[in-house]
């Protein structure tokens, strides 16, 4: 309903529900705090040593936590706004997912160590986000991606070639198969270093954290993939004017309203909480100042 709201108060161009990265890690096991305004915590990890890896199986996510939430709530909004605006869900990538379940620094070491060991927790990953893929899309919903373990902030563009590629281009090609089209993939932080190999996932479009340069990606991705961010979403959503945000926001549509495949004016990550309602109001009265609609 919150989300069905939103949609009437602001009339942009989607509405999800999502349960992120963390729906999947808790679904396999891991233990978070939740508070009333801030993102869940980590507070204990699933996968404390190799011998738990080999026990981890797929899970079903119409019967499991906050996925079958989840899902619920991706039901219930494509029934109160399906009618008026395309609905879809986000999902943690596997890598990022993987962070979550293993801790960051283990699954550092685990890379050059015990290689086998993390392609084993892609995979199980990988079938995970397939099968709430599959749910999601029994409503009419279609998915994005989210992988903010796999920037090369984190990662060498060998260890994304190696143990991520993969597993992405399973998820897209999933979609392509079943849906007719993969949604977006966001990698946070550098992903400089990986925009060929992100153009040839076969995702409909990329988005882009703020850190990255929109007319650069445009020539390397332009060809090959929507474009979809950056306007910063801290400094300037956040913390920013109205008017900062919209002269940063039409900056960001004129780096790339000419991109051939296609461009969507976004914040470079997600929108931080308390962030205002005017910034937001702002951000989407630039897109219809000074966007176009898909031809």
């Amino acid at each position: 309903e919150a989300q069905a709201k939103a949609f009437d108060y602001f009339g942009y161009d989607s509405v999800s529900v999502s349960p992120d990265h963390h729906g999947f890690a808790e679904a396999m096991g891991c233990k978070f705090v939740y508070t009333a305004y801030e993102r869940p915590q980590i507070k204990e990890y699933c996968i404390k040593n190799l011998q738990d890896i080999e026990k981890l199986e797929p899970v079903d996510p119409k019967k499991t936590g906050r996925l079958k939430l989840c899902l619920e709530a991706v039901a219930r909004l494509q029934d109160l706004v399906g009618d008026k605006v395309k609905v879809g869900s986000g999902m943690g990538g596997p890598m990022t997912c993987a962070s979550f379940m293993r801790g960051p620094d283990h699954l550092l070491r685990d890379m050059r160590k015990n290689p086998e060991a993390v392609h084993k927790i892609m995979e199980v990953n990988t079938q995970n986000l397939i099968n709430y893929m599959a749910a999601c899309w029994e409503y009419g919903v279609g998915c994005s991606v989210g992988d903010s373990f796999a920037s090369c902030t984190m990662i060498s563009p060998r260890d994304f070639r190696t143990f991520v590629k993969p597993y992405l281009k399973r998820i897209a090609d999933w979609q392509i198969e079943h849906i007719g089209a993969a949604g977006n993939l966001h990698i946070c932080g550098d992903s400089h270093p990986l925009w060929d190999d992100m153009a040839e996932l076969g995702f409909s479009s990329v988005s882009l954290d703020n850190a990255m340069d929109l007319a650069e990606a445009k020539m390397v991705m332009g060809n090959k993939v929507a474009l979809k961010g950056n306007v910063k979403p801290v400094e300037t959503m956040l913390y920013g004017t109205a008017e900062e945000v919209l002269q940063a926001s039409r900056e960001c549509i004129e780096k790339c309203i000419d991109n051939p495949r296609g461009y969507t004016l976004s914040s470079g990550c997600t929108l931080p909480v308390n962030t205002p309602i005017e910034n937001v109001e702002a951000m989407v009265n630039a897109a219809r100042l000074w966007g176009r609609p898909k031809s």
